[in-house]
């Protein structure tokens, strides 16, 4: 009796396990339609790379003289981070586009940024600093134990993004339903208005950006090719 009772915690033990460890996204590739101005001005391919504690994240725009106009004709990012203790640990950062590229090497408090002709710019600070892409995988993978601020490296600089989360949301794309929470914030005269499906591990669907009321870009899911 006392050894049936033993599996049966240890059966119980291991599904939660399971059931935890399932819910966080390890391996995607799904593509996006980018709209500039509601109209449709290229694609965003978002990757997720797990092996072990390491993951891989990256977005890579591909769009036309339209979003050219939105700094996205041709732009990469990339985040490499580690996984500690259940916290997202940022290693590096890597960005590129048409005009502009820099490395970003996080250790500690301490963000070490790297630009095209080898200048240094060091950033000091007594938190933990996230890139957009590994901030991006926190909100994934951290809803809704989430804090209100994170502090962002963003071209360069070091930000505050200061959220506001909503459960319960509900978007339509393309005549499909999607339900989940949203996170917003501001950044200069722009509201940044991001959403996001329970029913794919917390994977993003949908992001807006509102400049005086009015939506400037819009980013949409079209296709899931890899999610587990």
């Amino acid at each position: 009796m006392i050894v049936k009772k033993f599996l049966i915690i240890l059966l119980i033990i291991f599904c939660h396990n399971t059931n935890a460890e399932s819910k966080h996204i390890k391996n995607l590739e799904a593509s996006y339609i980018f709209y500039y101005k509601n109209t449709q001005a290229g694609t965003m391919t978002l990757k997720i790379q797990t092996e072990n504690s390491k993951i891989r994240i990256s977005t890579l725009y591909d769009g036309n003289f339209l979003a050219e106009l939105a700094n996205r004709g041709y732009r990469e990012e990339t985040a490499y981070v580690e996984i500690k203790e259940n916290t997202i640990y940022p290693l590096k950062y890597i960005y590129k586009d048409t005009n502009e590229s820099y490395e970003a090497i996080f250790k500690n408090n301490t963000v070490e940024i790297i630009g095209d002709k080898k200048i240094k710019k060091v950033i000091n600070y007594n938190e933990i600093i996230y890139d957009p892409i590994s901030l991006l995988l926190l909100l994934m993978r951290d809803y809704p134990n989430l804090d209100i601020k994170y502090n962002v490296l963003s071209k360069k600089n070091l930000k505050i993004y200061d959220y506001i989360f909503k459960k319960n949301v509900s978007i339509r794309i393309k005549e499909l339903d999607y339900n989940g929470f949203s996170a917003e914030y501001r950044s200069g005269n722009k509201t940044n208005i991001i959403f996001f499906s329970k029913n794919h591990k917390n994977l993003m669907v949908s992001t807006r950006i509102m400049k005086k009321g009015k939506e400037k870009i819009r980013i949409e899911l079209s296709k899931i090719k890899i999610l587990n």
